[in-house]
């Protein structure tokens, strides 16, 4: 079994025991900071989840899947295998289904696979053939074109690239398109194209998550700032550390347990529109964190979250 972890996007926080020591710091230092949700894969009773539970696909959905891996793979140029496998996926990590096809050449090794959500959408595809070696590569503008041509043939609607940069693992690059919401940035969603160093795409994934509708009356930067200095004064106050509030930016955020201990264990909720205040510590707290970021809901100014930043 081949384990595919295109969705392991970014995230500044790490839930596991370097979050809890840095946690553990700033209680000491501010006194009030909660603890930071359990580590990933751990559920309420402390048992791992399973990582991973495969079925088949009935006959009628397997050919439709088959049907929309075959365009979805030939816009993307990836090798067809002589052997084709669909199945549907219980992903227990991720907390998400999908169904996938696999393609095997002949021998039986995988060639590519490719993801599809609940709605048929690609979530993600990848080559695992063997990265070329060319002596010359193409360069940032050529793997953007490239990355921009192949994902329109595959459906996908995507305009200016967000970032490109090298990817060292390859020698190719790596193209990413931040997803955009009412002119709003959803945090940690994107479409990610990686490009081999001949210009041929080595792999798609694509982060998006459910969004709650948008606040009917929302409240300015100024006044979310005035929240997140209102609890950072009451954290810090008396102790020998401070901060300093760096950037407001609305995005859209997943709410989550990072300085509410009772969200623990909750559901994943949709994502909100809030004021993401980014705050740089100083003194003490300094030594184990560089940045502290506090969720501010958009609509009624309680803190539903946020990162933090080792």
């Amino acid at each position: 079994m081949i384990e595919m972890r295109l969705h392991s996007f970014s995230k500044n926080l790490k839930w596991a025991a370097g979050t809890v020591l840095v946690t553990g710091c700033l209680v000491a230092s501010a006194g009030q900071i909660a603890a930071a949700p359990r580590p990933t894969g751990v559920t309420e009773a402390g048992l791992e989840p399973p990582a991973r539970v495969e079925s088949n696909l009935d006959v009628k959905t397997e050919s439709a899947v088959l049907t929309r891996a075959g365009k979805t793979r030939d816009a993307l140029g990836f090798p067809v295998g002589a052997t084709r496998i669909g199945r549907h996926v219980r992903d227990g990590i991720e907390r998400a289904e999908y169904d996938e096809v696999t393609e095997l050449d002949a021998a039986g090794k995988v060639q590519a696979i490719t993801q599809f959500d609940s709605g048929g959408q690609l979530r993600a595809a990848v080559r695992l053939d063997p990265v070329p070696v060319t002596r010359t590569k193409i360069g940032r503008e050529g793997a953007v074109s490239s990355a921009r041509q192949s994902v329109a043939k595959a459906g996908l609607a995507v305009a200016t690239p967000t970032s490109t940069e090298v990817d060292v693992a390859t020698g190719g690059w790596t193209v990413h398109w931040a997803r955009m919401k009412a002119g709003v940035r959803v945090r940690g969603d994107e479409t990610r194209v990686g490009v081999w160093p001949d210009g041929r795409i080595q792999s798609v994934s694509i982060a998006e998550h459910e969004l709650a509708a948008a606040p009917a009356r929302r409240i300015g930067s100024g006044e979310a700032r005035q929240v997140a200095s209102a609890n950072l004064t009451s954290w810090f106050t008396g102790k020998s550390s401070g901060y300093v509030i760096q950037r407001v930016q609305l995005e859209w955020v997943g709410p989550n347990a990072a300085f509410d201990p009772s969200r623990i264990g909750a559901s994943d909720a949709p994502y909100r529109l809030a004021w993401v205040t980014d705050v740089k510590p100083s003194g003490d707290a300094a030594n184990y964190v560089r940045m502290i970021s506090l969720f501010v809901d958009a609509a009624d100014g309680t803190i539903i979250g946020g990162d933090i930043v080792e």
